[in-house]
C-alpha cells in the first residue's frame, strides 16, 4: 500500500500544474452547479467573448481557464492525465506553460477575430458578442501539438497532419468561432514543436519523461 500511494505521489508531483489546475476546475465546477439562475451570467462574466476582449482581456483570458461550459467535470480527467500530465513531465512547467498560453491566446483573438468579421457580414447574430467562452481546450489542443513532437518519428508526420485535417474538416462543416479557435490553437502547438526538447529520450506514449523547470 505505502509503495502504491509512494507511485500516486511521484506521478503527481511529476506534473504538478496539471493536478492542481484539475483540483482546481473541480472546486469551480461544483460551484456553478450550485449557482442554479445565476449559472449563466456567472459563466458569461469569465468569457473571452467580444465584449469582454474588448475591455478586460487579460482578466478573462486567465479567468477563463478555470471555468468549463458543464457541469460535469470529470469527462476532462483522461485528456488531463494522457495530454497535459505527460507534456507537462517532457516540456517542464514552464514551457508548458508558454505553449498552452499561447495556444490558449491565438485560439481566442483567431476564433473570436472570425466571429467579429461573422458578425459584420451578418452571418452570426450580434447576441454572440456576449457568448460564453470558456474552458481548456484552446491549452488542451496547444499543448498536444507540442507534445506530439515526441511521438516516434515514423508515426509524428501522419499524427500531426490527422489532427490537422480533423480540426480544419470541424471548421469548414462547422465554421463557429470555437472551431476556428481549436484549429488556430493546435497549429499553435505545433509551431511550439522547437521548445520539445529531449524528444527521442522522452518518447511519447511511455512512461519517461521528467519535468524540466
Amino acid at each position: 500500500m505505502a509503495r502504491a500511494f509512494g507511485v500516486v505521489g511521484r506521478y503527481l508531483a511529476g506534473a504538478p500544474a496539471t493536478f492542481m489546475w484539475l483540483a482546481v476546475l473541480a472546486v469551480t465546477t461544483r460551484v456553478q452547479r450550485h449557482a442554479g439562475r445565476e449559472r449563466s451570467q456567472l459563466l458569461r462574466s469569465q468569457s473571452t467573448n467580444l465584449s469582454h476582449l474588448s475591455e478586460e482581456p487579460t482578466r478573462v483570458l486567465a479567468a477563463s481557464l478555470f471555468w468549463l461550459d458543464g457541469k460535469r467535470w470529470w469527462p476532462y480527467v483522461p485528456p488531463f492525465a494522457a495530454v497535459l500530465a505527460p507534456a507537462e513531465r517532457r516540456l517542464g512547467t514552464f514551457r508548458w506553460l508558454v505553449v498552452g498560453a499561447a495556444a490558449h491566446v491565438t485560439g481566442t483573438y483567431l476564433g473570436q477575430g472570425y466571429l467579429r468579421w461573422s458578425i459584420r457580414a451578418e452571418q452570426a447574430p450580434p447576441r454572440l458578442a456576449d457568448a460564453h467562452d470558456v474552458g481548456v481546450s484552446y491549452f488542451l489542443l496547444g499543448v498536444a501539438g507540442t507534445l506530439s513532437a515526441y511521438l516516434p518519428r515514423r508515426h509524428r508526420s501522419a499524427a500531426r497532419a490527422a489532427g490537422v485535417a480533423v480540426l480544419a474538416t470541424n471548421a469548414i462543416i462547422r465554421p463557429t468561432f470555437t472551431e476556428v479557435g481549436h484549429l488556430s490553437a493546435f497549429v499553435t502547438g505545433l509551431a511550439l514543436s522547437p521548445l520539445a526538447i529531449g524528444r527521442d529520450r522522452h518518447p511519447y506514449p511511455g512512461i519517461q519523461g521528467h519535468a524540466r523547470h
